[in-house]
């Protein structure tokens, strides 16, 4: 059975590279209207020329994903163009180094705002869109939420909350058809981890059963079966897609034997 999305719009959030821009493209390829924002105009821009030129039919607007009017505008545009929003994909992140004893209060806010507080905003947004017809929200995690990193302290209790929050709203929008998951990415080969890879080189490996850093497209597959039919007893759960990251504590054992 193949996926398929036609007829269907999906919502994604910071969507102009990395895992937003393969999981708009990978729901484009599948059928689907997709709808994306970012902060960054330029980078915006490019990715809606890029699933353009792909064929897939693309709503592109700017947006503070921490701010609830411009996400609810946004989200408002794309169904007022697509008539509907049927998947919503909170996946817009902000993971900046910084130990606690070296954060400001304003890094720690927007840390929470942007990874948190949007996932409580595109849920109720999601609500309000999918309770009559149903639908699927799907929320970002991280692998910080299970095992957090030092420097990291805002970004893993962020997501800890998403986790935690996405079991909420799955038993909270039940009634309403709406599925609820989330997604624990490994370390995928983004901007956002470039940082972290530099600091560290192969060492990163060392806990990755897979022996090899995830892409953006490894994640989109994922989350296009998670939104999916199939997946259709699915819900109050997040799903790790980390390659096996620590699914044993010396998982480069068996790649020596």
């Amino acid at each position: 059975m193949e996926l398929n999305f036609n007829g269907k719009t999906a919502v994604v959030t910071g969507a102009s590279e990395g895992i937003g821009y393969a999981v708009a493209e990978m729901f484009g390829k599948l059928g689907a209207n997709v709808a994306i924002c970012a902060r960054n105009m330029e980078k915006l821009k490019a990715a809606q020329d890029r699933l353009n030129f792909q064929g897939i039919s693309v709503f592109a607007d700017v947006c503070d994903v921490s701010k609830s009017s411009e996400l609810l505008k946004f989200a408002d545009n794309a169904e007022r163009v697509f008539g509907s929003i049927d998947i919503f994909v909170s996946n817009a992140g902000y993971m900046p180094f910084s130990l606690v004893k070296d954060m400001s209060e304003e890094l720690w806010d927007t840390v929470i705002d942007t990874n948190l507080k949007s996932v409580f905003i595109g849920g109720k947004i999601a609500y309000e869109k999918m309770r009559k017809n149903g639908g699927v929200l799907i929320n970002a995690s991280s692998f910080a939420s299970v095992i957090p990193s030092v420097g990291y302290t805002a970004y893993a209790a962020a997501k800890a909350g998403v986790s935690s929050m996405t079991r909420t709203m799955a038993s909270e929008l039940a009634p309403y058809n709406i599925r609820v998951l989330g997604y624990i990415p490994g370390l995928i080969d983004t901007a956002l981890t470039k940082e972290s890879q530099a600091m560290n080189g192969d060492k990163l490996l060392e806990p990755i059963s897979s022996r090899r850093f995830g892409t953006p497209e490894d994640v989109a597959k994922a989350i296009a079966f998670m939104a999916s039919d199939l997946a259709g007893y699915m819900t109050g759960t997040c799903i790790e897609i980390t390659g096996g990251k620590f699914a044993t504590q010396n998982p480069m054992k068996a790649w020596q034997l």
